[in-house]
């Protein structure tokens, strides 16, 4: 009979992270794939692994650590927690870096726990190919732009302005892993670096700058994502298309709804007609279409088939799969 820890009942569900899975509701366990609990501490605190280490506490209104896959801390607590106020926090490890904030202040550690570059930013992202996003002069209101992932968020950086008016919108540069910024130009909104190329926004339009902040490819997209499979998410006139590095259409806008390649793959299409899958010819690659479909990973996709009563039905209910690359189901269930 295979192990069962008490708390498993309760469990929400989660994933599994350098062969560990942190069991949620119970604040600090590991269970291998096995489900044979390897970690058990009495931490406060446990998130997911990320590069070998993951973020834990080890008592109530403690500080934040890295512990490794034995539970012990490779990074000592020594990170504040300053609760519902957010002008302390941590991140997981992403890219060799994990991003640190204290007094509301942004840095980055290494593998080590030290500070590679100290707290000094505004606000700031994780690293991807060797660029992070940062916000470096305020103080300004932080405002996520519709349509762009997550969800839109707006506050204030630094989180102790004095305000006497409305604060103007924060503007967006990177920096490498030394600290050094890219250029002196500063972008309305930025998204990470991808295959050694960034969306950036100017004005109302998207375009591409390279790793020197030099923009090779002018804005002139209502929308765009990080290049990805060699190809990046555009849009011009509410339609949705594919771009190469020199700023060329590979594929031309005609789609309502696109996510970027992955796998050599793409999703297409709109919840009117369903969804389908195109390869970087613009090709249908997969046979059929889905009532929802998410981008491959790893070789596998989770899709939602299509049904007689799709009009009326919840996309929670019904009859799900996940599919291989030729769009042969792996296994299908119901719910």
């Amino acid at each position: 009979m295979p192990p069962v820890l008490d708390c498993f009942k309760d469990n929400s569900g989660g994933e599994f992270h350098d062969g560990l899975l942190e069991i949620g509701v119970c604040d600090g366990i590991y269970v291998n794939t096995k489900g044979e609990k390897v970690i058990d501490k009495g931490f406060n605190r446990g998130w997911d692994f990320s590069e070998g280490l993951a973020v834990a506490m080890p008592e109530y209104g403690g500080k934040w650590g890295y512990i490794d896959k034995t539970g012990e801390f490779a990074i000592s607590p020594r990170f504040a927690s300053s609760g519902s106020s957010m002008t302390d926090y941590v991140w997981p490890f992403e890219n060799g870096f994990a991003k640190i904030e204290v007094a509301g202040r942004f840095g980055y550690i290494d593998h080590t726990g030290g500070f590679v570059i100290q707290p000094r930013f505004l606000d700031g992202d994780a690293f991807h190919d060797g660029m992070a996003r940062v916000v470096v002069d305020g103080p300004c209101t932080y405002i996520q732009p519709l349509g762009i992932d997550p969800p839109e968020d707006s506050h204030v950086v630094p989180w102790d302005a004095v305000r006497k008016g409305p604060l103007p919108l924060c503007k967006y540069t990177f920096t490498d892993v030394s600290g050094t910024l890219i250029s002196g130009a500063r972008y309305d909104y930025a998204l990470q670096f991808g295959e050694g190329l960034a969306p950036v926004k100017v004005g109302k339009l998207w375009g591409f700058i390279d790793r020197k902040g030099t923009m090779v490819i002018a804005p002139r997209f209502e929308n765009a994502r990080s290049f990805s499979d060699g190809l990046a998410l555009v849009s011009e006139k509410g339609l949705f298309g594919y771009i190469d590095r020199s700023g060329a259409y590979v594929i031309r806008p005609s789609f309502k709804h696109a996510e970027s390649f992955a796998d050599g793959r793409a999703v297409v299409g709109d919840i009117q007609s369903g969804y389908w899958y195109i390869d970087h010819a613009g090709n249908q690659v997969i046979p059929g279409k889905f009532a929802i479909a998410s981008p491959f990973f790893k070789g596998v996709a989770h899709v939602k088939l299509l049904s007689k009563t799709r009009a009326t039905e919840s996309i929670y209910n019904g009859k799900y799969a996940y599919i291989d690359r030729s769009g042969r189901r792996i296994f299908t269930y119901k719910r």
